[in-house]
């Protein structure tokens, strides 16, 4: 989920249910030799490099974050995954993403065509590294060859797989291959493999399940569309979306990422507080159409820095001018 498996919403699926949670693609490069540096007053984790924050994490998740990697180099990989392995619960190699600059650097969808340099960098890290390592990969036109590229990557020694039922020229709109799997799930047994594509509602984890007898399932954009989708009772998209953005301040969450989630999350663009969202420029102002000012006044303006609501500070220097 670019953009959007950032740290408040890997702690609010948890919160609601979730076994496990992926971090989004982050490459290698950008992560290795990071500066790791600890927040005491809201616990996050961050790891920056040249001023720029590349990944954030909580104790919280410790157990249950898996850190999705972008690689293209067993070398690069290894570095980045040394940096951040005591901070997390698994490392998965992304092999599935087909957007253009993960391909046009070898990573991503790219490595399925090249499976010596995709072995490579598994061996690498689950030879070298202290934690689980898993692989998500997509499906081929020709079932043959995928079977055969999952049964290389089993051979690794990989902890778990994931299968997104789709190819790489499949858009999220064609439905997901959910038939695709069997053969995967009885070709690498007993090997974990986790399905991915088109869970989009609680019944459609036991649906997979029972369909394909993959041993669980991923989801990207259910969670979007409601964090809550990991438990029967579902809660509206308010109260999912109130809680996300206490989850963000209380993680000192960049504004701008904040206010990206929960216009994605917003599938009903005539909702009332939506336009209100939709124009709002700072945590304030975003707090008072979701009915939630005094949780800003009390505790959230507390825990996020002036870099992740910067036009608080334009607007408060603003009304300083004025008094003046």
């Amino acid at each position: 989920m670019v953009r959007v498996g950032t740290l408040p919403m890997r702690l609010l699926s948890l919160h609601y249910g979730a076994d496990l949670v992926w971090t989004c693609e982050i490459i290698d490069k950008s992560i290795a030799n990071c500066l790791r540096t600890v927040n005491d007053q809201t616990g996050v984790i961050s790891y920056s490099k040249d001023g720029r924050e590349i990944f954030t994490t909580h104790k919280d998740e410790k157990s249950r974050v898996v850190f999705q990697m972008g690689s293209a180099s067993p070398d690069t990989a290894l570095e980045a995954a040394r940096t951040i392995e005591n901070d997390v619960a698994g490392i998965d190699l992304n092999c599935g993403c087909p957007m253009k600059f993960s391909v046009q650097g070898g990573m991503g969808a790219a490595l399925m065509e090249d499976p010596d340099r995709l072995c490579a960098i598994l061996e690498a890290l689950v030879q070298n590294v202290s934690v689980p390592v898993t692989c998500k990969i997509r499906v081929f036109d020709d079932e043959e060859k995928t079977i055969e590229l999952a049964r290389r990557i089993a051979a690794t020694g990989i902890s778990a797989l994931t299968v997104h039922c789709r190819t790489r020229y499949m858009r999220p709109r064609e439905k997901a291959m959910w038939h695709r799997l069997n053969r995967i799930v009885d070709e690498l047994s007993p090997l974990p493999v986790i399905l991915n594509g088109d869970i989009c509602h609680f019944d459609d984890v036991q649906k997979a399940r029972e369909s394909t007898g993959a041993t669980s399932v991923m989801t990207a954009r259910g969670a979007i569309a409601n964090p809550s989708i990991f438990r029967k009772e579902s809660v509206s998209v308010l109260e999912a979306t109130v809680e996300f953005v206490k989850t963000a301040m209380r993680a000192s969450n960049s504004y701008a990422n904040t206010k990206y989630t929960v216009l994605l999350m917003y599938t009903d663009t005539k909702a009332p507080e939506y336009k209100v969202l939709q124009a709002s420029k700072c945590y304030e102002a975003m707090c008072g159409a979701l009915g939630i000012a005094e949780f800003y006044h009390a505790e959230g303006k507390l825990c996020v820095t002036d870099r992740n609501d910067p036009m608080r500070v334009k607007q408060n220097g603003a009304l300083g001018k004025r008094s003046a």
